[in-house]
């Protein structure tokens, strides 16, 4: 059986890839257009470098998620990879965890980035209020943030793939005529869904901001929610995978 150790590195090859790539275009965008500006105003501004970092920044994100998106849920009919001697709980898993591994990467790759860009412009890298003075309690606000922020992506990427593999499961056993049907109810309860999860996401996400106004007990309850969930997801899509799912013909 090949090992969990060995299918992260071949999964991460392509991921990395591409990341590296849109990598590239961020960089190439933020110093086209801090140029532009340059040229058009003949003047330098380090409040325009910033911003145009933090537009640019954001839409990589945006692209590099939908990517990993793409490549995560690439596995489940791939010939090649659905053959290799390994349990489907292993690929599964190995997969998920190749997916966040990209992210970090990326996130990482950005958080340097705007490091760089505060020290060229002077300006800070964040601005941190509503949490007092005590440094303590503003590191474990950033690092719970952080933990709500992974936790709430993985959730997503567990719900993307339970989508689909519903999907893919429900080609294998329903006549087309019914396959819509159930389609066309199963989207509307998903964007639904999606709607009342980014309500919560900018929910939590204003709270930490401010403070942690809900107090602690109830952030780490959240926190708490959002892994339980998302572990069961993972759970759903493991049993989805070994039972229903066949590779593409």
């Amino acid at each position: 059986m090949t090992k969990f150790t060995s299918l992260v590195p071949a999964f991460l090859r392509d991921r990395f890839k591409s990341l590296n790539r849109i990598i590239l275009l961020m960089l190439i965008a933020i110093v086209a257009t801090e140029v532009y500006t340059v040229v058009l105003n003949r003047a330098y501004s380090g409040s325009d470098l910033q911003s145009y970092t933090s537009l640019w920044s954001s839409l990589a994100f945006l692209v590099a998620f939908i990517r990993l998106s793409k490549f995560n849920e690439d596995v489940y009919q791939h010939d090649a990879i659905r053959l290799i001697p390994a349990s489907d709980t292993k690929i599964y898993l190995s997969n998920l965890c190749t997916t966040l591994i990209g992210l970090l990467y990326f996130m990482v790759v950005q958080f340097v980035l705007r490091l760089v860009v505060s020290l060229i412009t002077g300006n800070s890298l964040m601005g941190v209020t509503g949490f007092g003075t005590s440094s303590n309690r503003i590191a474990a606000t950033i690092v719970i943030a952080f933990g709500i922020v992974i936790a709430t992506i993985i959730m997503a990427w567990a719900t993307i793939s339970l989508i689909h593999l519903i999907m893919l499961s429900i080609d294998a056993f329903l006549p087309i005529g019914r396959q819509k049907i159930i389609r066309g109810i199963l989207y509307i309860v998903i964007s639904f869904a999606i709607i009342r999860l980014g309500a919560v996401f900018f929910q939590i996400y204003g709270t930490l901001m401010n403070g942690l106004s809900l107090g602690w007990g109830a952030i780490l309850a959240l926190f708490g929610v959002l892994v339980l969930v998302a572990a069961l997801e993972v759970v759903a899509n493991i049993f989805l995978m070994k039972k229903f799912v066949e590779t593409a013909q």
